[in-house]
């Protein structure tokens, strides 16, 4: 099969002409031989995306998606927590507390976006995804996981083991 015919872009280069060393080109090609490149029309598979992390939108949606998985999943151990049979009144009042605390830490993510733009109409002017985007995404996405391990561990605390 050909490149063309695999939907792998073709680079035609006149050596001569061309200001670029004929290493770069190999080098080129080799690192890129080895990615999988994602392409437009291509199913974001949600399962496997935190193993083709390398930046950019996929990153954004991977994180986000993560991340609103694991605070469905929290939000179910809270519960589940504050339902336990030896649960006092005070750690449940603790636990919401907890986990407003989380929610206040999740929101203070966007604070990477607010910092680099130069002003408020600028930032109401953000209207695509940057590498900002992406850290605020990863921030969040962080912040759910350890929520979560805390969440489990309390959870297997109570239980016993």
């Amino acid at each position: 099969m050909s490149p063309a015919a695999a939907g792998i872009p073709t680079i035609i280069i006149n050596m001569k002409k061309s200001r670029f060393p004929f290493a770069f080109l190999l080098s080129f090609v080799a690192l890129t031989a080895h990615y999988n490149v994602a392409r437009a029309d291509e199913k974001f598979i949600y399962e496997n995306c935190m193993q083709h992390l390398g930046g950019g939108y996929g990153d954004y949606l991977c994180y986000g998606m993560h991340a609103t998985k694991l605070n469905d999943e929290n939000k179910k151990l809270a519960k589940s927590l504050r339902s336990a049979r030896h649960t006092t009144a005070g750690s449940r009042k603790q636990l919401t507390k907890y986990m407003r605390a989380q929610d206040d830490i999740v929101s203070a993510c966007d604070l990477i976006v607010n910092f680099v733009s130069s002003s408020q109409e600028e930032l109401a002017a953000h209207t695509h995804i940057d590498m900002y985007d992406v850290l605020a995404a990863n921030c969040r996405y962080t912040i759910r996981k350890q929520e979560n391990e805390f969440l489990k561990g309390l959870r297997a605390t109570i239980n016993g083991g």
